[in-house]
C-alpha cells in the first residue's frame, strides 16, 4: 500500500538522526508523490526535507531551499509562501550570512502581512529579534520581543505550541534584559518562566537564566551549582529547541565562576570550549568574544607568548568579521578588552618572539592589516553616529518653530508672465492645501493645478518663486515637516516601519522617504526615530522628585 504524506512525512524525521540513507528515501518519495500529483506545495515541502540532509553543506542546503522557495512562492495556502522563506532565512543564519538571513526574513514578513497571517507575522517577528540579539543589538531585539510577549498573551485557548512559543521568547526577553544589565527585570520575568515552564522541554533554559543570574549577585558557587547538572540538556536539547548561544553563555558562566572563585584552570577548560564552538561555526557570536579576551589575560599572566599571540589573533579575527558583518562592534565588548591594549601587547610579543622564530614577522603583518581595518571601522563608525546625532539635536530644536514661518508678502517678486490676481488665488489654495495636510496623499503638479482651476506651468511658478523650491521638493519638505511633527508626539505612530510611514505620509516606497527625509534633515528616518525613541523612554523614566 502506498504511504500517505504523513506517513513518509513521519518516517522521514524519525529516520533523519538515526539513518540519513532512509531518509533520503524519503524525502525522495514525498518528491516524488507530490510530482505525479502535480502539487507544488508537497513538492516544496520535499525540497524543505532534503535541505535537512546537507547540515554540513551550505552549497546543497540552500540550494535545496532555493527549490522550495520556487515552488512554494505563488501557492495560494495557509502560511504560504512565507514559511519557505523562513526556513531558507534560518539556513542562511546558521551559515554566518546574516544579510541574507534578514532579507529572506523581510520578503517573509512582508507576504505574512499582504495574507493577514498574524501568528507567522509574530513568528518572524521572533526570528529577527535573535538576529538582533546575534548582532549585539539588544535594545532593538527587546522591542521585537517584547510586542511578540503582548501577542502571545492575547491568544485564546493556546495550544501546547503556543506555550512552547511564548516561554521561548520569554526566555529570549530574560536574556536581552540581563544584556542591558536590567538585571532586577530579567530576575522578575525568568520566575515567572521558571514557574510556567515546570515539565516542559524548554525548563532547562529558564534553570540557565536562573544560574547565569546568580552571577550577578557574585553567588559563584551556586552558579556552577545550577548550571552544571543541565549541561546535558544545553548540549543535546530536543529536536527544535538547539541554541548555540545558550551552549556558549552556559560555558562563558562557568569559566568566569570559576575564575571568581581562584580556579584558574577550570575557568581556562570552559572558555577553550567556547573557542571549539566557534571554530565549528560559519561567524562569531558577540558573547564568544569575552572567552578570547579571558584566554588572552590568561596566557599573558603566564608568560606563554605563543598561546597569547595565538588568542590575540583569534580575538583580532573575530572582531574583524563582526565588523564586517554587522559594522560595528559592541562598545561595552570594546570597552573590556580596547583597540589600544592590544596593540600594545602585540608589539610586546612580537619583540619577544622574533629571535626565535621567523616566520612572525608575516604574522605580524597580518595582524596589523586586521587592527588598521578595526581601528577604521570603529572610526568611522564613530564618527557618523557624532555626526547624525548633531543633526538629530538640531532636528529636535527645529520642531517647536515648525508652524512658525511667515506668510510671503506680496512684494515679493512676481513671475512676470501670471497676473496678480492669478498668483493671490493660487497662493491662497496653497494655503488652504497645506491647512487640510493634502500633501498627504500621492499627487502630481498637474494633479493639484487641475484641483485648483489652473495649469501646471502657472502653478509650478508660484511655487518656485514665493516657495523658493521646486514642486516635488516643496511637496516632500510637507511631508517631511509633518511627519517629523507627528512622530515627535504620537508614540503609537513611531511603532510603525518605515515602509508604512512612508505610505502614510503619501510616498510611494520607503526609499523614496528615506531619500527625501536624509536630504532635508541630514539624517535617516530609522535613526531619527530610534533616537527619539531613547529620549522619550529616557524621560518617561526619569525618577520624580
Amino acid at each position: 500500500m502506498q504511504k500517505t504524506y504523513k506517513q513518509l512525512s513521519e518516517n522521514f524525521h524519525a529516520s533523519l538522526d538515526s539513518n540519513i540513507p532512509a531518509a533520503r528515501l524519503y524525502a525522495q518519495a514525498y518528491f516524488n508523490k507530490g510530482k505525479n500529483s502535480k502539487d507544488s506545495s508537497r513538492i516544496a515541502w520535499s525540497y524543505v526535507y532534503k535541505s535537512l540532509l546537507y547540515n554540513d553543506s551550505k552549497n546543497r542546503k540552500i540550494e535545496a531551499l532555493d527549490s522550495a522557495v520556487f515552488f512554494g512562492k505563488n501557492i495560494v495556502k495557509k502560511n504560504h509562501p512565507e514559511v519557505f522563506y523562513n526556513k531558507r532565512a534560518i539556513a542562511y543564519g546558521e551559515f554566518g550570512d546574516l544579510n541574507s538571513s534578514l532579507k529572506d526574513y523581510l520578503t517573509a514578513l512582508d507576504y505574512a502581512r499582504k495574507n493577514n497571517n498574524i501568528p507567522f507575522i509574530y513568528l518572524l517577528k521572533h526570528n529577527i529579534a535573535n538576529l538582533k540579539r546575534k548582532l549585539g543589538k539588544y535594545n532593538e531585539a527587546k522591542k521585537l520581543y517584547n510586542e511578540c510577549i503582548v501577542y502571545e498573551k492575547s491568544i485564546k485557548n493556546k495550544t501546547k505550541r503556543d506555550t512552547i512559543s511564548y516561554l521561548l521568547t520569554l526566555t529570549e526577553l530574560v536574556s536581552v534584559y540581563r544584556l542591558n544589565n536590567q538585571i532586577d527585570s530579567a530576575k522578575i520575568l525568568n520566575e515567572e518562566g521558571v514557574k510556567l515552564s515546570k515539565g516542559k522541554p524548554v525548563e532547562f533554559l529558564f534553570d540557565l537564566n536562573d544560574g547565569i543570574l546568580e552571577y550577578y549577585d557574585q553567588e559563584y558557587s551556586m552558579v556552577i551549582k545550577k548550571i552544571k547538572p543541565i549541561l546535558p540538556k544545553i548540549i543535546n536539547p530536543e529536536r527544535g529547541y538547539e541554541s548555540t548561544t545558550d551552549l556558549i553563555n552556559a560555558y562563558l558562566y562557568l569559566g568566569n565562576s570559576n575564575k571568581s572563585l581562584g580556579k584558574i584552570s577550570e575557568s581556562i577548560t570552559y572558555f577553550k570550549k567556547i573557542d571549539s564552538i566557534s571554530n565549528t561555526l560559519n561567524h562569531f557570536l558577540p558573547e564568544s568574544r569575552a572567552a578570547y579576551i579571558e584566554l588572552v589575560d590568561y596566557y599573558k599572566s603566564i608568560g606563554d607568548h605563543t598561546n597569547q599571540l595565538l588568542y590575540i589573533n583569534k580575538l583580532l579575527k573575530a572582531d574583524s568579521v563582526l565588523i564586517k558583518d554587522y559594522w560595528i562592534i559592541n562598545d561595552k565588548l570594546l570597552r573590556e578588552f580596547d583597540t589600544k591594549e592590544l596593540l600594545e601587547q602585540k608589539q610586546k610579543i612580537i619583540a619577544s618572539l622574533e629571535k626565535e622564530n621567523n616566520k612572525i614577522s608575516s604574522q605580524n603583518i597580518i595582524i596589523s592589516i586586521l587592527l588598521l581595518l578595526s581601528i577604521i571601522g570603529i572610526g568611522y563608525y564613530y564618527y557618523r553616529q557624532q555626526l547624525y546625532k548633531k543633526r538629530f539635536l538640531k532636528l529636535l530644536h527645529q520642531i517647536s518653530d515648525q508652524n512658525q514661518k511667515k506668510d510671503q508678502s506680496t512684494n515679493d517678486p512676481t513671475p512676470s508672465s501670471i497676473n496678480k490676481e492669478t498668483i493671490d488665488k493660487l497662493l491662497d489654495k496653497l494655503q488652504q492645501f497645506e491647512e487640510k495636510k493634502e500633501f498627504l496623499k500621492p499627487l502630481t503638479s498637474k494633479d493639484l493645478a487641475k484641483s485648483f482651476g489652473s495649469n501646471s506651468s502657472y502653478l509650478s511658478k508660484v511655487v518656485n518663486t514665493f516657495k523658493e523650491k521646486s514642486f516635488s521638493n516643496y511637496i516632500n519638505d510637507l511631508r517631511i515637516d509633518f511627519v517629523i511633527d507627528k512622530l515627535n508626539g504620537d508614540s503609537i505612530f513611531r511603532r510603525y516601519t518605515v515602509q508604512a510611514i512612508a505610505q502614510e505620509i503619501g510616498f510611494n516606497n520607503s526609499e523614496a522617504f528615506s531619500k527625501a527625509f536624509y536630504k532635508k534633515t541630514g539624517i535617516y528616518p530609522s535613526y531619527f526615530i530610534k533616537e527619539l525613541e531613547k529620549q522619550k523612554n529616557g524621560k518617561t523614566n526619569q525618577p520624580s522628585r
